[in-house]
């Protein structure tokens, strides 16, 4: 059952202890050459030249039809001294206030975001945080330093921000209209779960294919599948308020098909609209399956 967070609450972040579990699990992540090069590539950096491939170089920098032509491995190069601009947009609406386990995902997707954007602070980029609901709550243009970071976590940690209905592709098509350079990255942090209008459609696809993007699912046990328990148990709609009692034995089943029937919609959208995904669920830690998938997205490039 979604509960709406009261205003008074404090929420229970830790920003501190999420981005030095995700620095340890950074080590040994070649951090600068793999954001330019590999995981932000492609829509965010432009193709330079070639130079000829030496040791330590990233195997997949390798260009194997021009290395055929010119009898030498080459590799690719990339336009680098232009800083990215990189976006987080992040999902606050009624949803995103609840939690079966010790996080509400609102609190997980806070803790990432301070993660990963102190990792692109620091890699000399910049940050621009977009909170939003059925509109734009609150909008940081990209900007560099600790007076940035330290604003974003204010605001991430700001419960008077959270709540509300939820419209992604107004905020996308608010967003694009401020946008005037080509190197920019856009992160969408949400559960997605009410992803399914044409508005939504429409606007992923436009930003999916002109600038590279990636979605972070984030989801609580309890949107996979109902709680095991013999008792009937009331749910309630977090946008319309609407509630009904289900018996689990009776609807967990129907519960898992719908769940994953979404899932493979929206899946489908992201593949259609070019877009990068990953998902992560409020009981399992994020800091290894982050460095996992970044991995995973550096071997393969582009999407």
């Amino acid at each position: 059952m979604v509960e709406t967070i009261e205003t008074t609450r404090k929420f229970s972040i830790n920003f501190p202890k999420a981005i030095s579990e995700f620095q340890n699990a950074m080590k040994k992540f070649p951090v600068k050459q793999i954001l330019y090069k590999i995981i932000f590539r492609g829509k965010g950096l432009e193709f330079d030249s070639y130079r000829v491939f030496e040791n330590g170089d990233d195997g997949d920098l390798i260009d194997w039809k021009a290395s055929l032509r010119a009898n030498q491995l080459l590799a690719r190069k990339y336009i680098e001294e232009k800083e990215l601009n990189v976006y987080f947009l992040v999902d606050v609406s009624n949803s995103m206030l609840f939690g079966s386990g010790n996080k509400l995902k609102a609190e997980y997707a806070a803790e990432f975001v301070a993660a990963l954007s102190h990792l692109v602070s620091t890699s000399g980029d910049r940050i621009g945080l977009v909170m939003f609901n059925d509109k734009i709550v609150k909008f940081l243009h990209p900007g560099s330093g600790r007076n940035q970071f330290a604003l974003f976590m204010k605001f991430l940690a700001d419960p008077n921000l959270y709540g509300g209905g939820f419209n992604l592709g107004k905020t996308i098509e608010s967003v694009l209209k401020t946008v005037r350079s080509d190197y920019n990255v856009f992160i969408v942090v949400s559960d997605f779960i009410k992803v399914n209008s044409f508005s939504d459609e429409r606007s992923m696809k436009i930003i999916g294919t002109k600038f590279e993007t990636i979605s972070v699912v984030i989801r609580d046990v309890l949107d996979e599948e109902l709680p095991k328990t013999d008792y009937q148990f009331a749910i309630q709609d977090p946008y319309s308020n609407r509630q009904m009692i289900l018996d689990p034995k009776i609807a967990a089943e129907r519960y898992r098909e719908n769940v994953a029937l979404q899932k493979r919609i929206l899946m489908a959208l992201f593949k259609k609209s070019k877009i990068d995904s990953v998902e992560f669920l409020t009981k399992n830690s994020f800091a290894s399956l982050l460095v996992a998938f970044l991995k995973r997205r550096s071997k393969r490039g582009r999407i």
